[in-house]
């Protein structure tokens, strides 16, 4: 499934409120997670919004694309310890009972963030940074909804 125009917009705004209201009352680990989440999210909606508006700037798509991929695969892992679904989290347990799901998700968030950075970085053009958004957004789609609490 590709995401069009509305679902890349609708991807980075509710990714922004989400996180924004979800912080209140975040310690440790879970607001360590809660904060890199929030900075995947930044990201997310930088991009979605230069998509939409046709003014994309391949830089900052790289940089966005970088800054993305530190947070996925094994530094995802590791915001993740057993035992941490303290509030206000939005994990839920299946994280931990499908574990090799996990890891696949946060290893392909890793994948695509770095082929949307090379994607800018060669100079791509609008539908292919596009088509890589689009990966790196149903990646995130496919997290979320077999491991974050639907609120």
């Amino acid at each position: 499934m590709k995401l069009g125009q509305t679902g890349i917009a609708l991807l980075g705004t509710l990714v922004a409120v989400g996180t924004a209201l979800a912080h209140t009352g975040a310690t440790g680990i879970v607001k360590e997670r809660m904060d890199a989440m929030s900075e995947i999210g930044d990201h997310v909606k930088a991009v979605g919004t230069m998509l939409k508006s046709g003014e994309l700037d391949l830089a900052r798509v790289s940089v966005a694309g970088e800054a993305i991929a530190k947070h996925g695969g094994a530094a995802m892992l590791k915001l993740f310890p057993e035992d941490s679904l303290h509030p206000p989290t939005e994990a839920s347990s299946a994280i931990w009972t499908e574990w090799a799901k996990f890891q696949t998700l946060a290893d392909d968030l890793q994948v695509a963030a770095l082929t949307l950075k090379s994607t800018a970085d060669e100079g791509g053009d609008k539908s292919q940074v596009a088509e890589a958004f689009g990966t790196l957004g149903n990646t995130c789609k496919s997290c979320h909804e077999a491991f974050r609490i639907k609120k």
